[in-house]
């Protein structure tokens, strides 16, 4: 989860429009803000990878009892398809925490019972999320056993199948954050970042603050951390300047960025082919080491590059044109 997105959620007002918006499971729906409560980062434990999750709650039920709910999010575009057992661990680890620090007589009692934990997964790539959604679906012939083998099920939050009129139908940070994100090319999140600015505008100023952090994180990393341009961008949009010059300079970057990643990609491409030139005319006379093959693909400089080609030629051996490269670098 963005550190932003993630900080639109840890207030339990935005976490719990979450909930019933898009998760919409039926117990859901009679909580109230008042009923969850943000777990310290100290109760976040982690998978087999170290990861932890990105949010943890308490909730409290209206019949007093107690569960966990915890979010993880996919930013990446393919999907994790050890998701499942990624919270199988994470869960058993909290448990296990949760279970040691129970007071011994307390969790001997007959009437002790662990916390239910409810894990929910939202996933904003732009593929199908296709991975394994339970437990039973992650094990050989799991469908064979009925209930005696181990089994949980997550919630998926998949922004592919959540339609643009349905986000657009309520009016917070989060909302328009899940509205920007489901446009990833570059020119198409300009037009969303523009829409979304003129609904925020409705809301209060920590909302515009909140969701200006978030464009800013967005808009940096897409643009290489031009930092002052982006500073300039929303600078304009704070001050209600037009919306569509807005919308033109966030092109305009993206667009320079998009050119300027173009041309580095030639520059890669024309001193990749150099580079095996190079190495053909070099293993014609004799037998490449591996870190002379390093030493002629780590180079970028296409002039420097030229000069060893012309060396490789006419070199007698590979140990000549080894030395007398030297002189170049």
């Amino acid at each position: 989860m963005t550190r932003v997105t993630k900080k639109a959620c840890q207030g339990p007002g935005e976490f719990l429009h979450f909930l019933k918006k898009y998760v919409k499971a039926d117990w859901m729906m009679g909580l109230e803000e008042s009923d969850l409560v943000l777990c310290d980062k100290e109760m976040l434990e982690r998978d087999y990878e170290g990861k932890e999750a990105d949010l943890l709650y308490r909730v409290y039920m209206p019949d007093g009892r107690e569960v966990y709910i915890f979010i993880l999010q996919e930013l990446q575009s393919y999907v994790d398809y050890t998701m499942i057992f990624r919270i199988l661990v994470y869960i058993v680890n909290t448990l296990v925490m949760y279970f040691l620090d129970t007071n011994k007589n307390e969790r001997e009692r007959a009437g002790f019972r662990l916390p239910a934990m409810v894990p929910i997964v939202f996933y904003n790539g732009q593929s199908k999320w296709t991975a394994a959604t339970s437990m039973r679906e992650y094990q050989n012939n799991g469908n064979i056993f009925g209930d005696h083998i181990l089994n949980l099920e997550y919630c998926l939050v998949d922004l592919t199948d959540v339609e643009e009129e349905y986000i657009l139908s309520t009016n917070t940070v989060l909302d328009n954050i899940m509205y920007c994100d489901k446009y990833r090319k570059k020119l198409e999140l300009a037009g969303a970042i523009r829409a979304a600015y003129g609904r925020i505008r409705e809301l209060g100023l920590q909302e515009g603050e909140e969701f200006r952090n978030w464009v800013k994180y967005v808009l940096l990393s897409v643009s290489k951390n031009k930092e002052a341009v982006i500073n300039e961008i929303l600078s304009w949009a704070g001050n209600g300047e037009d919306d569509m010059a807005f919308e033109y300079n966030i092109v305009r970057v993206l667009r320079e960025e998009r050119e300027k990643e173009k041309a580095e990609g030639k520059a890669e491409g024309k001193a990749e082919g150099k580079a095996e030139d190079i190495l053909e005319l070099l293993l014609d006379i004799g037998s490449v080491n591996d870190a002379l093959r390093d030493r002629i693909f780590s180079q970028e400089d296409l002039d420097v590059l030229s000069k060893w080609h012309k060396l490789a030629a006419r070199a007698q051996s590979v140990e000549e044109f080894e030395r007398q490269s030297l002189i170049f670098d």
